[in-house]
């Protein structure tokens, strides 16, 4: 059962788009707050199987939706940032991420003008489900490959084996490069889902994937 909150009045949800997905309600009502402030109406919709689970949002995620010709006015308002992801890079992070549970699976991500189009796959040197290192050996050979490609280290990603794709203190205490994407893979009883972070200090800031 979904919870569509703040709708006005009947809304054909074929013409809505997702501004962002935030871990918590409370999040995704400041920001729809902050979108009516603008003169944008949103819609905050969430899977709580109908009030009775709310544990479900750090699963699933809490949508702030808006009518699709409202999209990037509603993006530039909130100031969430978009990182392009090919499918073919997405399935390679899935696939590893599936490989390597009950551990995190880890690797960097490279691309050319603004999209991520390479993953690299790597090796948890510090291998456990809650925790993961890239080899610093490793993490050179990557950067000689993507340079001789004419592509830049973009971010990193690893993965949740039984958790949602939510970054963890020890995620944002990791002293990633605050220009990186970090993309987190959430498995959960064979389900996947997806979350990208940027990493200033130990906040943790949405960004949302565009598939392609």
């Amino acid at each position: 059962m979904h919870d569509a909150a703040t709708a006005p009045g009947p809304v054909d949800m074929s013409d809505l788009a997702t501004v962002v997905v935030y871990p918590t309600r409370s999040e995704a009502e400041i920001a729809r707050a902050r979108l009516d402030a603008d003169g944008i109406n949103a819609i905050v919709i969430a899977d709580d199987e109908g009030g009775l689970n709310p544990g479900f949002y750090s699963r699933y995620g809490v949508r702030v939706v808006v009518v699709a010709a409202e999209l990037a006015d509603a993006r530039e308002s909130l100031g969430i940032e978009i990182v392009v992801v090919t499918d073919d890079a997405l399935s390679t992070m899935v696939a590893h991420a599936r490989s390597e549970a009950p551990i995190e699976a880890c690797g960097l991500l490279a691309g050319a003008d603004g999209a991520i189009t390479k993953v690299y796959q790597m090796v948890n040197v510090d291998p456990g489900p809650d925790r993961f290192t890239l080899d610093p050996g490793e993490h050179f050979t990557v950067w000689q490959d993507a340079s001789a490609n004419g592509l830049s280290i973009m971010g990193s990603f690893h993965s949740h084996p039984s958790g949602p794709p939510i970054p963890s203190p020890a995620d944002t205490s990791g002293g990633t490069d605050p220009e990186w994407v970090n993309i987190i893979i959430g498995v959960d009883n064979g389900d996947v889902a997806l979350g990208a972070y940027r990493y200033v200090g130990d906040v943790a800031s949405p960004v949302e994937i565009e598939r392609r």
